[in-house]
């Protein structure tokens, strides 16, 4: 069964050929009869969204492009870094970035002078014409690769906050440069394959295009009306602006409404119902949560089946695996305290320190350890890495066993002949292409400077162990990619790279996560470009537009990446290295001690330790060998029963969504299954011409409402310009500020944990423990 038979013929096959027919009210008059008749994609989803139009005359790398790109990525970088160390996933609305640059782009077109400037041989005009669609998308692309918490940032938190020990700015921006980059390189040898077969339909991009083309009015889009008729814009900044209003209520004035605990509050002072129920430490089994941040709008156009599959293995994992664990108390579930935590325990249930077992240069010393007490994780954490292991396997078995001989006809096509270039790789013939040596020094390049930091700076991982992380990430990069791109998930190589490590270098946790770093960002960026060019692929970007502003993205993003870390590590300490709880539960370290928690367990303790076969997590490792065996499994039932679809029930992402809240804050799985069963089913199915006209530019606009509604209360409410501007919502039933003072006597469960009694003031469950 080929790409397009399995991830699209439900996408409105049957009205392939007639999207223009169905809406002849909406076509512009100007166009010519044949456009029902011009070639297209052979992709349903693509055919419904994206011109077959191209105007090569259009610049890129305008003057105004090197300003807003400078300007938004620093402030993305800020931003997404400062969320970094929130509890709640908000996010830098790149919407609004559009929007803004959009409107001071045409402002500029107008009032800036024609002439040109020279700097260097190099000649720039001010104002080279109008403030075009390629360029507005262009910023979006250099903003986007700015506006991230780079994963390298890990490391540094780590080290700083568990070690008590900073990188000095030149080592950390060269750590976290490279990390970036490596990647870059490895999208360039795989773009043929993963970006110009038309069956790689990187999903995200299309709601990116929709929008990008209602917002310049082009094409088709210039007389289509919305509800009331409304254009698009219009019909985006009302859903834009009622979604702002009302993330105000459960981001600042009523944060219990992001963890609707509402099952808790049958019985709030018992134990097993805390750990069940509770969505900020245990399972969040029927969890409600009222805002768009924890649903966000990939919910409304990712595939049926990709979501199914993640939320239905996060059901099972949190909802039925979990409650069986710990009601039954198998591996002492109860003596943690809590069943979901990345840190490790002594066998009694109190906190591991490692630093008591640590020598002067951050190694194991295995002699003091091996004399004290084992250590030991929760059993769903150790799941977690079960997990992991089966995505991996199944990751590259699913593509081997159901796309294998199709992936190797794609190989030989796209070598030897070019009749299975689509439209849109025949357009794009008119750009010169990025050269393949291009790629190659500056992967060369990068490769270099990450061995000189990692020999300079005291990571602890040797020069050949940092090959071997690149050499891992090469081996893994096209199954995971192909698989994103396919279904709109994928597994990471985090887990495997820390486990290599962890038999190549025991008992160093800083090599460990410097290694892991290095193997998963690898291939993680070179997805992100790889996306990147699919978008740049969809809206006719020239090539070598794309790579430089992909690098200079890079590098904005580093240093404000850098520069805000260190501010808001130096200002919340106490509340991100866990020594005090923050009363309001909005900082926390969570996702650095997530990242810790692994170095310890592959990198100090080693996996030999820890995963003994012998041991209470000897398991762990069977996860690979599920993984490579379920999916041809599965093959064979489909080709048993092929009416049956067995090729749906894609076994890593089912598994990526059993492994998806190892640290707890498992909020969101039943009201973004229920928006997904709405949006991908029902109206799917029942009102078909709503969905396609809908959906993108709904999903836009609902995520810059909420995105725009962070950003304000960042700046404005939350201290971000200045302390003074820091303002406090009085206590009340839905915000659990200081819930435990005398102003809720009768209400101690209204704490940090927004689900359970305060200060361990149990009553029913806690006996078991």
């Amino acid at each position: 069964m080929s790409f397009a038979q399995e991830y699209s013929d439900e996408k409105v096959v049957e009205e392939s050929n007639k999207f223009y027919a169905d809406e002849k009210a909406e076509v512009p008059q100007d166009l010519p009869l044949e456009e029902e008749e011009i070639e297209n994609s052979k992709i349903e989803a693509v055919r419904l969204v994206i011109p077959v139009t191209d105007d090569p005359s259009l610049p890129v790398l305008t003057f105004r492009f090197w300003i807003f790109s400078l300007f938004f990525g620093a402030i993305g970088a800020i931003i997404n870094q400062y969320y970094y160390f929130r509890t709640t996933s908000g996010t830098f609305p790149m919407f609004f970035v559009n929007f803004a640059t959009y409107a001071m782009g045409t402002a500029l077109a107008r009032i800036l002078p024609t002439r040109s400037f020279t700097i260097g041989g190099f000649s720039m005009s001010l104002n080279p014409g109008p403030f075009n669609v390629k360029e507005n998308a262009m910023i979006y692309i250099a903003v986007g690769t700015a506006a991230g918490s780079a994963y390298a940032i890990d490391i540094l938190v780590c080290t700083d906050l568990y070690l008590n020990e900073r990188m000095n700015a030149l080592g950390a921006l060269i750590l976290l440069i490279t990390t970036q980059c490596l990647g870059y390189g490895m999208a360039g040898m795989l773009r043929k394959y993963l970006v110009y077969p038309a069956e790689m339909v990187w999903w995200g991009n299309l709601v990116q295009v929709v929008f990008f083309n209602a917002l310049h009015n082009t094409d088709e889009f210039k007389a289509k009306r919305m509800v009331r008729g409304w254009s698009y814009m219009k019909f985006f900044w009302v859903v834009c602006g009622i979604t702002f209003l009302w993330e105000l209520i459960p981001q600042w004035v009523g944060p219990g409404l992001v963890y609707f605990d509402w099952i808790c509050w049958i019985k709030p002072f018992n134990f097993d119902f805390w750990a069940l129920f509770s969505s900020t430490a245990g399972g969040g089994i029927m969890s409600l949560s009222w805002t768009w941040t924890s649903i966000n709008g990939a919910t409304l156009w990712t595939p049926l089946y990709s979501q199914l599959c993640s939320y239905g293995g996060a059901i099972l994992s949190y909802w039925i695996v979990l409650p069986a664990l710990w009601l039954t108390n198998t591996l002492n579930a109860k003596t943690y305290g809590v069943p979901l935590s990345s840190h490790l325990f002594y066998g009694n249930g109190s906190s591991f320190d490692v630093t008591a077992y640590l020598e002067s240069d951050n190694t194991l010393n295995e002699a003091k350890y091996d004399a004290g007490p084992p250590v030991s994780m929760t059993p769903m954490y150790a799941l977690n890495f079960f997990y992991s292991f089966i995505s991996l396997g199944a990751c590259v078995a699913h593509i081997a066993v159901f796309h294998g001989r199709e992936v190797l006809d794609t190989f030989r096509s796209i070598s030897h002949t070019r009749n299975t270039e689509d439209i849109h790789t025949k357009l794009m013939k008119v750009y010169p292409e990025v050269p393949q040596w291009w790629y190659a020094v500056f992967y060369v390049v990068m490769l270099a400077l990450s061995i000189v930091v990692c020999e300079c700076y005291g990571l602890q991982l040797p020069w050949w162990g940092l090959l071997v992380a690149v050499i891992i990430g090469w081996a893994l990069t096209f199954p995971i990619c192909a698989l994103t791109a396919i279904t709109g998930n994928g597994p990471g190589l985090n887990v495997i790279t820390e486990l290599i490590c962890g038999y190549m270098l025991p008992g160093k946790p800083i090599a460990n996560m410097t290694f892991k770093c290095y193997g998963y960002m690898a291939m993680y960026q070179c997805l992100s470009l790889l996306s990147d060019l699919k978008l740049g692929h969809y809206m006719k970007i020239p090539p070598r537009a794309m790579f430089v502003g992909q690098v200079w993205g890079t590098i904005v993003g580093a240093v404000f990446n850098y520069f805000t870390m260190i501010i808001i590590i130096n200002a919340r300490r106490p509340y991100l290295n866990g020594t005090e709880a923050d009363p309001n539960g909005l900082w926390s370290g969570y996702q650095s001690d997530i990242y810790w928690g692994s170095a310890l367990i592959f990198g100090a303790l080693g996996p030999k330790r820890m995963f003994d076969p012998h041991g209470s997590y000897g398991f762990v490792f069977w996860g690979f060998l599920l993984g490579v065996v379920l999916p041809p499994m599965l093959w064979a039932l489909n080709k048993k029963f092929p009416s049956s679809k067995w090729q749906k029930f894609n076994v890593a992402l089912i598994a990526g969504g059993m492994s998806s809240f190892p640290n707890g804050y498992a909020i969101g799985i039943l009201p973004s299954l229920i928006v997904c069963v709405i949006f991908q089913w029902f109206i799917w199915k029942y009102n078909r011409s709503w969905w396609k006209k809908y959906t993108f530019i709904l999903s836009a606009s609902l995520d810059t409402g909420a995105a725009l509604t962070g950003l304000m209360i960042f700046f404005f409410l939350g201290g971000g310009v200045s302390p003074k501007l820091s303002v406090e919502v009085p206590s009340w039933w839905f915000n659990h500020y200081n819930a435990t003072d005398e102003n809720f006597p009768n209400y101690p469960y209204l704490d940090v944990n927004h689900c359970g009694a305060a200060d361990g003031l149990w009553t029913g469950g806690i006996t078991d423990k």
